[in-house]
């Protein structure tokens, strides 16, 4: 195989993994616990796949074409063996190229992907996508009665793509979306138009919020 393509097992679920990001896991059926300790006699890492088709218990399912590397980064095992808590840690997205086996578990050649060499945000547009960012999370944080302090936010175009792609309260389909988008840039712009999108929704549920707390008093 050539350096960036490998035989990867597959998990798949109606959830979308990014790179940099957390996902908490509960193992509980047979073939994943098969795959888990497979996983941890090699190199710890497998694929983390949206589901097209199909359930994410039972037989298998069809997935999305790309996924994400998950590396194991925490497992803890229930009284009695019954399941298996696992932190996965997103790395590089990856591209099917071929289901190389269905049982016990799934797993695919694979290609890893880089992001797409394209011309970076101008400062400007880079400056709307961390100032509909911070508005975003203040109101989040409101509605859920939180409070939110001046938060860094990193300069690095991929690194930041992936943080919003991972925070943004949107559908799977778009998720899944944002995921195969081939650069950073893409995918910034991308969310710019998800974040005012739910600006506006969530500065009208703060007003309703705000008029009913006053018409009540």
């Amino acid at each position: 195989m050539a350096p960036d393509e490998r035989n990867l097992p597959l998990f798949p679920l109606n959830t979308v993994l990014f790179p940099n990001a957390l996902l908490p896991l509960q193992i509980f059926e047979e073939r994943y616990k098969e795959m888990l300790r497979d996983c941890l006699n090699a190199d710890s890492r497998f694929g983390i796949v949206l589901i097209k088709s199909g359930q994410e218990v039972g037989e298998s399912s069809v997935p999305h074409n790309v996924g994400t590397v998950g590396q194991i980064v925490q497992v803890s095992e229930a009284r009695g063996g019954s399941r298996f808590f696992v932190s996965l840690q997103g790395e590089r997205r990856f591209s099917i190229k071929s289901i190389t086996q269905h049982r016990p578990y799934m797993a695919a050649d694979v290609e890893l992907l880089d992001e797409e060499t394209q011309p970076d945000l101008m400062g400007s547009e880079m400056e709307r996508v961390k100032g509909a960012l911070t508005q975003y999370r203040s109101l989040i944080s409101g509605l859920e009665g939180g409070w939110v302090g001046e938060a860094r936010i990193t300069a690095d175009p991929v690194t930041l793509s992936y943080h919003i792609a991972s925070v943004l309260q949107i559908n799977m389909a778009e998720r899944q979306a944002l995921l195969e988008e081939p650069s950073a840039s893409a995918r910034l712009q991308a969310e710019l138009k998800y974040l005012k999108r739910d600006v506006d929704v969530l500065k009208r549920q703060v007003s309703r919020r705000l008029l009913r707390k006053f018409s009540n008093q």
